[in-house]
């Protein structure tokens, strides 16, 4: 089954929504074949879309964050203020996961691919997409990949760090603080996103 396939979306749309609703009751990482019964699919199936439940979990996160990068993007094209808008939105990336806490406490355990753990991966995915999508060109691609790697890192940990409640900040400073702390190129960037009004 292929990831254009309807039925794919479908049956990794229930694991994804069966998952948020089962950590959301019981706070508890559910097994594979848990999860699978809630979402009502069969055991094989979940691993047709997901090596673990930790990775699932990565899944729903990915979603979130997708929604509020599209927000954050379209906000920019309607002449919102950059830095206003990036604050705002690390400061919703915190509250949803300190909304899903338990979720993101099974999304930690996660080693994803690059090595990176839990959402670290997402986060450098979310970083290459608002590169992407603020048109900032990839002139030292190797530096920038050193770069997106360590701020991605950088912002998992402080999202770790604030979730487990080991600083002595409220959410809005702590987002303010960790924009202070990214990248050159994503609190200045060199180009801008086209408006409403521009061609």
């Amino acid at each position: 089954m292929s990831e254009l396939d309807p039925r794919f979306t479908r049956s990794r749309r229930a694991i994804a929504d069966a998952l948020a609703e089962l950590m959301e009751r019981t706070r508890v990482c559910p097994s594979v074949s848990a999860l699978a019964d809630a979402a009502g699919i069969h055991r094989a199936t979940f691993y047709n879309h997901f090596d673990s439940v930790e990775e699932a979990a990565v899944y729903v996160i990915a979603d979130d964050f997708r929604v509020l990068h599209d927000l954050n993007i379209s906000d920019r094209k309607k002449g919102a203020d950059p830095a206003t808008v990036a604050v705002a939105t690390l400061n919703a990336m915190l509250d949803s996961l300190r909304r899903r806490e338990s979720l993101f406490l099974v999304a930690s355990a996660w080693r994803s691919a690059s090595g990176l753990m839990g959402i670290g991966d997402l986060l450098l995915d979310r970083l290459r997409a608002l590169r992407r999508d603020l048109g900032v060109e990839d002139l030292e691609p190797e530096r920038h990949s050193v770069e997106d790697v360590y701020a991605a890192s950088g912002v998992h940990g402080v999202f770790s760090a604030a979730i487990s409640g080991t600083t002595d900040c409220d959410q809005e400073e702590i987002a303010a603080r960790l924009y202070a702390l990214l990248p050159d190129w994503l609190r200045q960037p060199r180009s801008s996103i086209p408006g409403p009004n521009t061609s």
